[in-house]
């Protein structure tokens, strides 16, 4: 079975963009694969900053060939009394070129239909694939396109040329003004500029020996294996972050590492400072030797080695000058204590309709005196944590004022807690300040600190609600304030330390610091947006089963932890025969209580022993079901229910609760309701699938 490759040239790509619009290629192309019915063994994404490719393997010839079952016209209308063609059904069958022989009757609903098998035979693969490779194209996901000459075309960069191979052969592929070919294009200063492919097993070497490193699982390796080499020759570590490994390996097709050193009299500078000089544009690998700052960095030629030492000479006079001007920035911000750069937020705007940083840290500070009732509040020292947050909220963006941030935007915070231990802030404030953006991804570190934890929660709590308020809801396809990240952050700060405080409880009582706008939304619409994250983070990254998920969530409640950890018990019992007899019982008793809300009832109007026995089992199950809501304990509140299954099941067979007795029937619907809102206390049984 053939192989097929596809390339895309362009001009260079943003070193973070190139892997999304690849990771898309592949998945555009094995979607439109599988729809065209051509099977295929897998797929091998490439890609640099001048090239997107996809090797697919194991391609058939032709496509599968479709066979459908198509629906013709009412038996009544299609057959005469003698069960002969009307012209209805010749019609039908000239269409498809089939004979009265091939008609077939099936009945649908109340009506019978003739219906005919039609087989369409497959069309050549190349075929497919000319007219597949250019939507695939056009369909790539661009924060941002330009055009580049009359085609109508248009694309993050532009694009220059095009490699279509299916086997050995070229397919008559167009793009614009571009026709594929099997000519691509090698290292741009260093190598043949142009490499002549046989067919697509000869890609990856044929662009090897072209000085293009096309798999960027090796451009990486080579960068990390270079490091290491630093790192055994100068006794250093390399401080490595993602992203940064992320740009280096998009901005190189073949990285030729480049060793440099600077002076040692900017050691005195924060390590944060040092590593985001280093950080800028993505260009070099700082290192710490015994948790210090190394005065070497490592930095990639895209080519040749520097053999002369000028590559080298020009990165240390670059990173020589901008620790220069850092150590400037850094002396100057030092001469104003922190606290007297707060003022200053006043003329920094934050959102038009919020306000500026300065009402976001007055909202700051209000969310976290709601918090600090919730957090770590032993009555010992509640009022001291208070005052302690209340401090770290007050100075948390008081950095965006001095020129370290404003040059170096991603040490916002980091450069906050500096200062603070400069201007004699206790030691938990400046942690906190340090902390305070983190976790910026569901996934990345937390906070170590109880202040930071607080101080993150009520950031981010801002953030989502002030948007939400404002009427920025996140769409599938925009998000502009980030707020989609920003709460899944936050809930992944809740779950993962597992912190007890009731958002929504919250979300309410600061809701009266935001502005109320017509486009603007209600609290209401701040906690449904929240739960919906919450749904795919439990299913994402807590593995929760779906059934499961929505069977807690159906009565949605701000302790998010605590949803979590009932989402946990629910599962753990899944699969045990008296939660699926309970899950059967409560459905029934949802839909006899129907719209009935009222759970206050009198035993004394109980009739029947069925009723009585029920009652007795209830006042049993709700003492322990309490007990165990209260120390957090839902696998024993889960239990406890379960043995209401058996009583519940006499109840419906001999308990008739639709009485005419208006009383009565109130009174047995009070006491089911009653009895459902207890089982309510875990999440909606009936939710669940076994």
């Amino acid at each position: 079975m053939p192989e097929f490759l596809l390339e895309v040239g362009t001009e260079e790509l943003p070193a973070l963009d190139a892997p999304v619009l690849a990771a898309a290629l592949a998945r555009t192309l094995e979607q439109g694969l599988e729809e065209a019915r051509l099977p295929f063994q897998g797929t091998e994404v490439y890609w640099t900053p001048r090239r997107l490719a996809v090797l697919v393997r194991g391609v058939p010839e032709r496509q599968e060939d479709l066979v459908e079952e198509v629906r013709g016209p009412a038996v009544v209308v299609g057959l005469d009394a003698d069960g002969n063609p009307t012209e209805a059904a010749l019609g039908f069958l000239r269409k498809y070129g089939a004979s009265p022989g091939d008609l077939v009757r099936k009945k649908v609903g109340d009506k019978e239909y003739l219906f005919l098998r039609v087989r369409t035979p497959g069309r050549p693969t190349g075929e497919v694939l000319a007219e597949l490779v250019p939507r695939a194209i056009r369909a790539l996901p661009c924060r941002k396109t330009m055009r580049w000459d009359s085609s109508g075309i248009s694309f993050l960069r532009p694009i220059r040329w095009l490699v279509c191979l299916l086997g050995g052969e070229v397919l008559p592929v167009k793009l614009g003004s571009l026709e594929a070919g099997r000519v691509t294009r090698g290292h741009r200063f260093f190598g043949p500029k142009e490499v002549e492919l046989a067919s697509p097993a000869d890609y990856v070497e044929a662009l090897r020996s072209a000085r293009v490193v096309v798999d960027p699982d090796e451009r990486a390796g080579m960068i990390r294996e270079a490091a290491a080499q630093v790192e055994a020759e100068h006794g250093v570590r390399a401080l490595w972050t993602e992203e940064l490994l992320g740009i280096i390996v998009g901005s190189l097709e073949w990285p030729a590492p480049v060793l440099g050193e600077f002076p040692a009299e900017f050691l005195d500078l924060p390590a944060p400072v040092i590593a985001a000089v280093l950080h800028e544009e993505g260009k070099f690998v700082p290192f710490a030797r015994d948790g210090e700052p190394a005065p070497v960095f490592l930095g990639f030629r895209d080519g040749k080695e520097d053999e002369r030492g000028y590559v080298r000479q020009g990165y240390e006079r670059v990173v020589k000058a901008r620790l220069r001007d850092a150590r400037f920035f850094f002396e100057n911000d030092l001469k104003r204590p922190l606290a007297e750069r707060v003022p200053d937020l006043r003329g920094v705007v934050y959102e038009a309709r919020l306000g500026t940083m300065w009402d976001k840290v007055q909202r700051i500070r209000e969310i976290c005196a709601r918090l600090s009732r919730y957090l770590w509040a032993e009555a010992a020292d509640r009022e001291e944590f208070g005052k302690l947050l209340d401090r770290a909220a007050f100075l948390c963006k008081a950095d965006l004022t001095t020129e370290m941030v404003k040059e170096f935007p991603e040490l916002e915070g980091v450069m906050g807690g500096i200062y603070a231990r400069r201007s004699g802030e206790p030691e938990e404030v400046a942690r906190a300040i340090e902390e305070h953006l983190l976790p910026r991804t569901r996934a990345d570190e937390l906070p170590e600190t109880e202040l930071g934890t607080a101080l993150s929660l009520a950031d981010k709590l801002d953030t989502v609600t002030g948007a939400i308020m404002i009427g920025e809801v996140p769409t599938g396809s925009r998000d502009p304030y980030g707020i989609r990240r920003a709460a899944n952050a936050m809930i992944s700060l809740v779950l993962r330390k597992g912190l007890v405080v009731d958002l929504f409880d919250v979300i309410d009582a600061v809701a009266e610091f935001y502005p109320r706008l017509p486009e603007g939304r209600g609290p209401e619409e701040v906690k449904s947006f929240l739960i919906e994250r919450l749904r795919y983070i439990l299913r994402d990254d807590h593995r929760i089963p779906h059934d499961v998920v929505e069977a807690v969530l159906a009565v949605p409640r701000g302790d998010f932890s605590g949803l979590l950890e009932r989402a946990r018990a629910l599962a753990s019992l899944r699969g045990e025969a008296s939660l699926a007899e309970v899950a059967q019982l409560f459905e029934r008793l949802r839909n006899i209580t129907g719209d009935h809300t009222e759970t206050s009832f009198d035993p004394e109007l109980f009739q029947q022993e069925e009723e009585r026995e029920l009652w007795r089992a209830y006042l049993r199950a709700e003492g322990h079901v309490r007990r165990a809501l209260e120390g957090r304990d839902y696998v024993g509140a889960l239990k406890a229910l379960l043995p209401l299954g058996e009583p519940i099941h006499r109840y419906f067979e001999r308990v008739f609760v639709m009485v005419e007795d208006e009383g009565i029937r109130r009174n047995r619907l009070s006491f089911l309701r009653a009895l459902l809102s207890l089982f309510l206390e875990i999440g909606d049984l009936s939710r669940l699938t076994t």
